[in-house]
C-alpha cells in the first residue's frame, strides 16, 4: 500500500517513517510538514494511506480529511489529543492513534487498514466487467455472472448466467489470468470453472446446475480440496 505522512513536527515525522520502514507491504510515497503541500501531490497522484496529524497550523486534519473525501485514500490520525476521536471518525478515518504512539498499536492500526484494502481490491476484481468481441461486437460479461469456459483449440465458448453463449477467439490459457483468481479454477485442460455455482462432485464429474463437466485426474485431488470446506 502506497502511504504518505502528514506532521508538523519533525520527531512524529521520523517516528512514523521508521515504524512504516518495517512492514513489507506499506510503501512511503512522501513525508509533509504541513497539509497544503500534501494537498498538492494528491491532485496528481492517489496513495492508499495517510498517517494525518489533527493539530497543525494553516490547515489542520479535519480539514484535510473534509477536502479530500472524493479520494480513495484511507486515513489514520495520529495526535496528541484524544477529544479529538469522535470527531475523526466522522470524517470517516479508519484508526485513531494518540501520541506518543507505540509500535504495537501502530501494528494494529496498519493490518486494519490492509484487511480493508484487501477486501476493496477483492472487491474491485470481482466487480470489473470484462469485454470479449464476438462477430465484430463488443460484449460486456461481469466475471460473477460466468458459469464455465470451455476451450474449443483457439476459440473459447463462454457460458454465462444471464446472456447466451459466447464464442471468441482466444486461448484458455490466456483467459484465466483475466478472472478472479479465488473465484475460477480449472479442472481439466479444456474446462474452467466459477467455483460458486458447481452444485455437485462424484468421482470425476462436476456439475454446474444441469451441465456435467469432466475432472482431469491430475487435478482431481487439487479441486476437491478447494471443495471440501464449502
Amino acid at each position: 500500500m502506497k502511504c504518505i505522512v502528514i506532521d508538523d513536527e519533525r520527531i512524529a515525522r521520523e517516528g512514523l517513517q521508521s515504524f512504516i520502514r518495517e512492514f513489507d507491504f506499506l510503501s512511503n510515497a512522501g513525508v509533509f510538514s504541513n497539509a497544503h503541500l500534501a494537498l498538492e501531490k494528491l491532485k496528481n497522484e492517489t496513495v492508499d494511506l495517510i498517517f494525518l496529524d489533527i493539530e497543525m497550523p494553516l490547515l489542520n486534519g479535519l480539514e484535510f480529511a473534509k477536502l479530500i473525501s472524493d479520494k480513495p485514500s484511507m486515513i489514520i490520525f495520529t495526535t496528541a489529543y484524544s477529544e479529538y476521536a469522535l470527531k475523526g471518525y466522522k470524517v470517516n478515518a479508519i484508526d485513531y492513534l494518540v501520541k506518543p504512539i507505540f509500535f504495537e498499536d501502530f501494528k494494529a492500526a496498519v493490518f486494519k487498514a490492509k484487511k480493508m484494502y484487501d477486501l476493496m481490491y477483492q472487491q474491485e476484481q470481482v466487480s470489473k466487467p470484462m469485454f470479449f468481441k464476438e462477430n465484430g461486437i463488443t460484449i460486456k460479461v461481469q466475471p460473477s455472472q460466468i458459469l464455465y469456459i470451455k476451450s474449443m483449440q483457439n476459440y473459447i465458448e463462454i457460458y454465462s448466467e444471464n446472456s447466451k453463449k459466447i464464442i471468441i477467439h482466444q486461448t484458455l490459457k490466456s483467459i484465466i489470468d483475466e478472472l478472479p483468481e479465488n473465484d475460477f479454477l480449472q479442472i481439466h485442460r479444456s474446462y474452467i470453472v466459477n467455483a460458486k455455482y458447481v452444485t455437485h462432485l462424484e468421482g470425476f464429474i462436476l456439475r454446474i446446475k444441469e451441465v456435467c463437466l469432466p475432472i482431469a485426474r491430475n487435478r482431481k485431488g487439487a479441486i476437491m480440496e478447494r471443495f471440501k470446506n464449502d
